[in-house]
């Protein structure tokens, strides 16, 4: 199963990021339901390692986690290019990306070890911006004054189901953070 562990947007906070996907020039916006903060990204996790990982997550113990973001920023991947509200990597955000990992990891998911880069992808584009839209888009990107962070509550186990219009997220088990 296609799947990932996450911390889910707060309403408020999602109409926020979608009021602020409207002024990103470049890619297609993600759908409000959509938005999240990837903690890890289990690819084609096999049932099995996933009922271990769900025996493991019920045991988790972290509290609660503020997030703030920090503005937009982009990156690519491979030819495809999108934007997103970065998120400050705090010791507390860190602290349970590690730990979350590290169940994963006991189950049996098999994780790609890249340094965490906090983030709730806005836009997605099947291309990477070149000329006058690269330049719409740099000066897009840089603090967003006001845009108010969250504390987060919970972490999600989702499954990620590709369509022809594009990934849909079904939220399976939440998984309260304490504090």
């Amino acid at each position: 199963m296609r799947a990932f562990l996450a911390i889910p947007i707060p309403e408020d906070v999602a109409g926020d990021l979608i009021r602020l996907q409207s002024s990103v020039p470049f890619g297609r916006a993600v759908p409000e339901e959509n938005l999240h903060l990837t903690l890890d990204f289990l690819e084609d996790a096999p049932e099995a390692a996933l009922e271990d990982l769900h025996d493991l997550m019920t045991g988790l113990r972290a509290g609660a986690v503020d997030i703030r973001f920090t503005g937009l920023d982009s990156f690519t991947e491979g030819a495809r290019g999108l934007v997103f509200a970065a998120v400050e990597r705090t010791e507390a955000l860190q602290a349970l990306h590690d730990r979350i990992a590290s169940l994963c990891r006991a189950a049996g998911l098999d994780l790609p070890r890249r340094r965490f880069r906090p983030h709730v992808t806005l836009t997605r584009a099947n291309h990477r911006p070149d000329g006058t839209a690269r330049d719409r888009l740099t000066a897009s990107l840089g603090p967003v004054p006001g845009l108010l962070g969250f504390t987060a509550r919970a972490v999600t186990l989702y499954q990620s189901s590709l369509t022809p219009r594009g990934a849909v997220h079904d939220p399976l088990v939440v998984y309260p953070l304490g504090g």
